[in-house]
C-alpha cells in the first residue's frame, strides 16, 4: 500500500513538473494572450451573444405548431451574417488558430505519453488511409 502511494505521488508530481513546463510553452502563451484578446474584445462579445440569441430563436421558431417560413429565413439569414462577422474578426481568428497549435502540442504529450504505458502510439484514424499505417 505504501509502494502504492509513493508511486502515485511520483506520477503526480511529474504530471505537475509537465504542466508548468507546458505552461512555459510559448504556444500555451500564445493562446492565453490571444483568448484574454478574443474575451476583451466587446464587439465580438455582443456579435457571440447575439449569434447564441438568434440560434435559441431559430429553434423556438422550428418548435411552433405553425411555422413562419419568412421569420424562420429572416433569423437564419442573420445568423449567416453573424457567423461570418464573427469568423472574419481578427481576435476570433488569432484565438482559434493559437488554440489549434496549443491542442496539437497536448495532443502529442498525450500519445507520446499513451506510447509509454502501451508500448503503441495511439492513431487517430482520418479516414485516409493513405497517410496511415495503423489498421494492419
Amino acid at each position: 500500500m505504501l509502494e502504492e502511494k509513493t508511486s502515485e505521488a511520483a506520477i503526480l508530481q511529474m504530471a505537475g513538473s509537465l504542466g508548468r513546463l507546458i505552461r512555459e510553452d510559448e504556444r500555451y502563451v500564445k493562446m492565453t494572450a490571444a483568448q484574454t484578446a478574443y474575451r476583451e474584445d466587446e464587439e465580438l462579445m455582443r456579435l457571440i451573444a447575439e449569434y447564441n440569441a438568434q440560434q435559441a430563436a431559430l429553434s423556438a421558431a422550428y418548435a411552433e405548431k405553425e411555422r413562419d417560413s419568412n421569420l424562420i429565413r429572416d433569423i437564419d439569414a442573420r445568423i449567416n451574417t453573424l457567423y461570418m462577422e464573427i469568423t472574419e474578426n481578427e481576435h476570433y481568428k488569432n484565438y482559434v488558430e493559437a488554440k489549434e497549435l496549443f491542442d496539437a502540442l497536448v495532443s502529442e504529450v498525450n500519445d507520446e505519453i499513451m506510447f509509454n504505458i502501451t508500448g503503441e502510439y495511439p492513431h487517430h484514424c482520418g479516414w485516409d488511409c493513405s497517410e496511415c499505417s495503423g489498421c494492419g
